[in-house]
């Protein structure tokens, strides 16, 4: 993850939401985790959280 003055850039947070999609679609696919779609939803409000609270610093 590159970070600029503490701020997460918009390019990694894409790049880890996309990572955390493709993960849960292929885990719903081969039912190997139970609730990815509860999961994921939480991953992709952490991910967007973190960015909120580094642009509010």
């Amino acid at each position: 993850m590159c970070e600029r003055a503490g701020v997460q850039a918009p390019d990694d947070a894409s790049a880890e939401i996309t990572f955390l999609l493709e993960g849960a679609q292929i885990s719903a696919q081969n039912g190997s985790v139970d609730r990815a779609g509860d999961r994921l939803v939480a991953a992709v409000s952490a991910v967007l959280d973190r960015g909120a609270a580094a642009r509010g610093r």
